[in-house]
């Protein structure tokens, strides 16, 4: 894989009119890749058909064992108990403290609560296929979305080990590209996935690509479908990352 400099990334779709003038801004640059994190159905729905019409090549990384399920992701769960607000806060703490503290937060959560079960429809085997043969990358983020810096090593592994099965299963060719569930991950975590054969694993890091790249630790910058224009091209430039220090500095400065 040619590992662009400039990488994208998307999570869910609402905002069409905006994203399509994002990909007119993409369809422009040079050396440029549109990847999605979790398989949202609003990427089959909104965001696949603009990805085919303007030929930008993109991938798609899923979470195996929601495929085909209308078994919600748990961060909307928590959202969905909780309230948009407090849920969104309580799942951003959920994504750094040790994963079985997290599962076992997530069981305590759905048996205290008069509300039904959480439902939410997730893609099928039949749309990634689709996907794939019209030029979608349809690849790795795992099999129940964890963050593998705050796994043990026999998780990681399990983790790993049954998307495998799960691409092999429905003939998507995507296994050996895999996305850090929220771009989490240490030198254990980075072992694993090489010794299972993962060839090139995508950070969250909001970073453009520059020099030599490790291809199990490649930068992705940050976007939304309703990113402002305006912004969009800042992240796109790179002096973003200059931008929010100087901020910072000049906030620090008034503030004496």
């Amino acid at each position: 894989m040619n590992i662009p400099k400039t990488i994208v990334t998307y999570h869910s779709f609402e905002n069409i009119s905006n994203f399509e003038k994002q990909l007119q801004i993409l369809k422009k640059q040079k050396n440029v890749l549109v990847t999605v994190d979790d398989g949202d159905l609003t990427f089959y729905t909104e965001a696949y058909p603009l990805l085919v019409k303007y030929k930008i090549p993109a991938i798609l990384f899923i979470i195996t064992s929601l495929i085909g399920t209308e078994i919600p992701f748990w961060w909307n769960e928590i959202m969905y108990y909780q309230g948009e607000v407090k849920g969104f806060k309580k799942a951003t703490e959920l994504k750094y403290i040790p994963n079985q503290e997290r599962i076992y937060y997530l069981i305590k959560l759905r048996s205290l609560s008069d509300k039904p079960l959480l439902k939410q429809q997730q893609l099928t085997i039949k749309q990634l296929l689709e996907m794939q043969d019209n030029g979608i990358i349809i690849a790795n983020h795992s099999d129940t979305h964890p963050m593998f810096d705050q796994c043990n090593e026999e998780v990681i592994r399990a983790e790993i080990k049954n998307t495998k099965l799960f691409f092999e299963a429905n003939n998507l060719k995507g296994y050996s590209v895999f996305a850090y569930p929220n771009g989490g991950y240490n030198k254990m975590s980075e072992t694993v996935l090489k010794q299972e054969g993962i060839e090139f694993a995508f950070l969250f890091d909001h970073k453009i690509n520059k020099g030599i790249i490790n291809p199990l630790r490649i930068s992705r910058l940050s976007v939304n479908d309703d990113t402002p224009i305006w912004k969009f091209k800042l992240i796109l430039s790179g002096w973003h990352s200059k931008w929010v220090p100087l901020n910072i500095f000049l906030y620090k400065i008034l503030k004496r």
